[in-house]
C-alpha cells in the first residue's frame, strides 16, 4: 500500500505501508490493503502508519494540521505510477512523533507564539477593520490551537 504524506515544507512517501489509523473529525479510520476509497478531513488529530521492511515492523506517528485525507484505489493523477491502495494525506503543517520530539521545545514554541498573538490583539482596536492584522490573529490562533493539540497528543502517547 502506498503512504503519501505532503504539506507545502515536507514530503513522506513509503510504498511499504501495511496499515494506516487516522483520527478523522468524525471518527477513527483504519485502512488496509484493498479499502474502500475514503476521504475525511483531519483537524490538528494524528495518523498513524505501520511499514514492512525487510520483514521489520515499523510504526510511524505524524500530528498533522487541517488535512485532507485521501484512500484510493484507482491512484490519483498526478502521482506516483503506483497501482493499488494508495493513502494521500495533504496538510497544512505536520509533525512527526518520534523519541526526539521535546514537550519543553513544544511549550516554548507556544509561549512565543503566545506573546506574538497578544502583541497583535493590542495593535487591534474593536473599531478597527484592518483586514491585514485580523488575518494575521487568525494564523496565530491556528498555530497556537496546533501547538496545544499536539501537546495533548505527546503527552497522551508519552503516558
Amino acid at each position: 500500500m502506498l503512504f503519501l504524506l505532503a504539506t507545502s515544507e515536507y514530503n513522506n512517501v513509503q510504498l511499504n505501508t501495511t496499515k494506516v489509523r487516522v483520527h478523522l473529525r468524525n471518527g477513527i479510520a483504519e485502512i488496509f490493503n484493498q479499502h474502500q476509497d475514503l476521504m475525511g478531513k483531519v483537524e490538528n488529530n494524528l495518523v498513524e502508519i505501520e511499514t514492512n521492511f525487510e520483514n521489520k515492523i515499523e510504526r510511524f506517528s505524524f500530528i498533522l494540521q487541517d488535512a485532507v485525507f485521501i484512500v484510493s484505489n484507482q491512484g490519483l493523477e498526478g502521482t506516483l505510477d503506483y497501482k493499488g491502495t494508495g493513502v494521500y494525506v495533504y496538510a497544512k503543517k505536520v509533525r512527526e512523533v518520534n523519541s526526539n520530539l521535546s514537550i519543553d521545545e513544544i511549550n516554548k514554541q507556544y509561549d512565543q507564539k503566545k506573546i506574538q498573538l497578544d502583541a497583535e490583539l493590542e495593535k487591534v482596536d474593536e473599531t478597527s477593520e484592518n483586514k491585514a492584522l485580523n488575518s494575521k490573529i487568525l494564523l496565530l490562533k491556528e498555530d497556537l490551537e496546533f501547538l496545544r493539540r499536539s501537546l495533548i497528543i505527546i503527552k497522551e502517547l508519552k503516558a
